[in-house]
């Protein structure tokens, strides 16, 4: 079956959801465990509508995968957007994240966007990779950022200038 990468609509709201939640279940991708609860998960998909901020699904028979780029709620950040995205495990290494990532960043040079910052965990070598062949740039490092059952991971900081300058 293929997979269809597209701009996410309302009906995906709650496989958004349960994909954000297999993610971080994994407990290894994502700098959280779960997914927040629904109500919440609701609110931030509302402000992304509101804000006309790209959110892409990849879709086979459900939702594997999301990338979603959040601009910044200040006045003064309003041209920087927050990346975020995952891949279920099954549909990982068949350049989905990829297409996700493209079409988001499409999206955000189309919103007018200028820059767009991430947050990745260290040892997170296939992100990590995918980021740097956008022109991902490593702006920083937060040490000992995440911490689960005993173990630290740093936080890499990374961001693209998306401008037309």
């Amino acid at each position: 079956m293929t997979v269809e990468v597209r701009d996410a609509s309302t009906d995906d709201l709650i496989g958004c959801h349960s994909c954000l939640e297999a993610v971080a279940r994994e407990g290894r991708w994502l700098s959280r465990l779960n997914a927040p609860p629904i109500k919440q998960y609701t609110a931030f998909v509302s402000g992304l509508r509101a804000a006309n901020a790209p959110q892409i699904v990849a879709v086979e028979d459900r939702v594997v995968g999301w990338c979603d780029i959040a601009p910044g709620a200040v006045p003064f950040r309003t041209h920087v957007g927050s990346l975020g995205m995952g891949l279920i495990a099954t549909h990982r290494g068949q350049g989905l994240g990829q297409r996700l990532l493209s079409l988001a960043i499409e999206r955000a040079r189309q919103r007018q966007l200028e820059r767009v910052e991430l947050s990745v965990l260290h040892d997170n070598d296939p992100a990590r990779a995918l980021y740097q062949r956008f022109g991902f740039q490593i702006e920083g490092r937060r040490a000992r950022d995440w911490r689960h059952e005993g173990r630290y991971r740093d936080s890499i900081l990374m961001a693209l200038d998306i401008s037309d300058r």
